[in-house]
């Protein structure tokens, strides 16, 4: 095991030898937004069998871009990842949620260190405060339809229920599909899950290398120890690698106090530091702090100079936006264990908890841009001082959360890897390792090369968040219906019709954003000039 460890770190430390690029970070962190997950959690044993996603005997991992919970047992990923640990018990009605727990866990869900990188979004736009205008409105348009396609997913899955023969009830969207398109071609949405968790961890651990950066700046230490991609290295040696093996989960649950309380005092840092005169102002006064002083050029507030940009950039948002909205992999369990579970009360949910996110979301967006305005990086934390104490707090809170996250992300990933390429083998030590080094060492490597994590985000939320949220939903609807009115069981209404024609526009939009997103993230990344 030593000897593959430290094989595992020559590796990365060549690459940090052959990649002379520049240490300024711009994270962010999908945070989970990650898709929300349910699939089998590892067991304690040394060795075990893949299950399938649809699994009924199962421990349930919840993966949420932003913040996580354990259905049943509450856990913050993430900043913003969720992950559960826990065995679900057989009898439901000990882990019911009120409308209001449930709305909690899925603001948990959607809103953590994802929310972070919306002020860069905002940035992508233009660097006056009236590109907030835009950005919220696009913020509340998607965060309504994410409402509805979460809906949905809701309204399959009582479907499911009153189709079921006996006592099992679907609890994910893996089942969901097993259920309309056949398990020929579950493997994509094990591809969907593992590829979905390996962009979040490659964000998180771009934002680990830069926070670590920073606190060690912050305690004095300077060259290679304060360098990035040192810090990514460590991280993963020391950190990541270590989460990635771990087998049990249970031990990571207090990861969600972490995460909840680092967003409440990030937002409430940079709502001190955003006000008229503040620490940050170019019109604060001289003798007031030292933060503006000890930032470089690129991070210091910068309004007014370009004004607004391409209408396009407005995709760059959009992409976003999906990840702060990517919860709807847990949406099946979410009904289940809601209390008196019904449309009309799964609908309450779904507005509360996607519109109190939307509004949090935009609330943290404006902070960090109506404090750095155009110069607001893909992690906003970024732009904050190392002398800035609050910020450092901030850093700290958000290290030791996203630590523990990644092992929940990990395992997730590990989890869909198996259902696609060891499906129905036995799991031995030996592929358990190997997986893990194989998928952390190439995070690693690619983390050391790509130092904006916003660019991460915004590629994995154009293509997977528009997947996840506007196509493959709308898709199930539609084979569904099709299927129930084909068997004479359903009614082919005027309403329903217009449902239908609905749903495969939200299909056509799906791929539109995913085009026009991932094109315009990759063209505000490298090609700036051009927007």
């Amino acid at each position: 095991m030593k000897s593959t460890n430290a094989a595992l770190l020559l590796s990365i430390l060549m690459v940090m030898d052959a990649t002379a690029m520049p240490s300024t970070a711009t994270a962010f962190l999908i945070d989970a937004r990650l898709s929300n997950v349910v699939t089998s959690a590892s067991s304690n044993d040394t060795r075990y069998k893949t299950r399938a996603l649809t699994s009924n005997n199962r421990k349930i991992l919840s993966l949420s871009g932003g913040g996580g919970h354990i259905h049943g047992v509450n856990v913050r990923m993430n900043a913003s990842a969720t992950a559960a640990a826990a065995t679900i018990p057989d009898d439901s009605k000990s882990r019911e949620q009120t409308i209001a727990a449930a709305a909690f866990n899925l603001i948990k869900g959607c809103v953590g260190a994802g929310v972070l990188s919306l002020p860069a979004g905002v940035a992508a736009i233009g660097d006056v405060p009236k590109a907030i205008l835009p950005a919220s409105s696009i913020l509340f348009i998607l965060g309504s339809i994410s409402a509805y396609t979460f809906h949905l997913l809701g309204r399959l899955t009582a479907v499911a229920n009153s189709e079921s023969s006996n006592d099992v009830k679907v609890t994910s969207i893996g089942q969901l599909w097993d259920n309309e398109v056949g398990a020929s071609t579950s493997w994509l949405i094990s591809l969907a899950v593992m590829l979905t968790c390996y962009g979040t961890c490659l964000c998180y651990s771009i934002i680990l290398g830069d926070t670590f950066k920073s606190l060690a700046e912050t305690v004095g230490l300077s060259g290679v120890l304060a360098s990035r991609r040192f810090n990514v290295a460590a991280v993963a040696l020391l950190g990541t690698y270590p989460m990635s093996c771990l087998k049990s989960l249970a031990a990571l649950a207090p990861v969600s106090i972490s995460g909840v309380i680092g967003i409440v005092v990030t937002c409430i840092v940079m709502a001190i530091r955003a006000l008229p005169g503040g620490a940050y102002s170019i019109n604060s006064a001289a003798t007031a702090t030292n933060y503006l002083r000890s930032l470089p050029s690129d991070l210091q507030p910068s309004f007014g100079i370009t004004g607004l940009r391409s209408p396009l950039s407005l995709f760059v948002v959009s992409s976003m936006a999906a990840t702060a909205y990517l919860v709807h992999m847990s949406s099946p369990e979410f009904y289940q264990t809601l209390k008196e579970p019904t449309l009309d009360r799964f609908g309450r949910l779904s507005m509360v908890g996607f519109g109190v996110t939307a509004l949090i979301s935009a609330f943290m967006m404006s902070l960090g841009f109506l404090t750095f305005g155009g110069a607001s990086k893909g992690m906003i934390l970024n732009n904050y001082s190392t002398l800035d104490a609050g910020a450092t707090l901030c850093r700290l809170l958000m290290g030791i959360s996203l630590l523990g996250s990644y092992g929940f992300l990990a395992n997730a990933m590990k989890k869909a890897y198996y259902q696609i390429f060891y499906k129905g083998q036995e799991i031995t030590d030996k592929i358990h390792y190997n997986t893990s080094r194989l998928l952390v060492g190439t995070i690693t490597t690619l983390a050391i090369l790509i130092k904006d994590a916003g660019f991460v985000v915004s590629v994995t939320g154009a293509v997977l968040g528009s997947a996840l949220i506007y196509m493959i939903p709308p898709y199930l609807f539609l084979k569904s219906t099709s299927r129930r009115m084909d068997n004479g069981v359903l009614q082919a209404t005027t309403s329903l019709k217009v449902e239908r024609w609905w749903n495969r526009g939200l299909i056509g939009l799906g791929v539109f954003l995913a085009l026009a997103g991932a094109s315009m993230s990759v063209v505000n990344s490298f090609f700036p000039h051009l927007l």
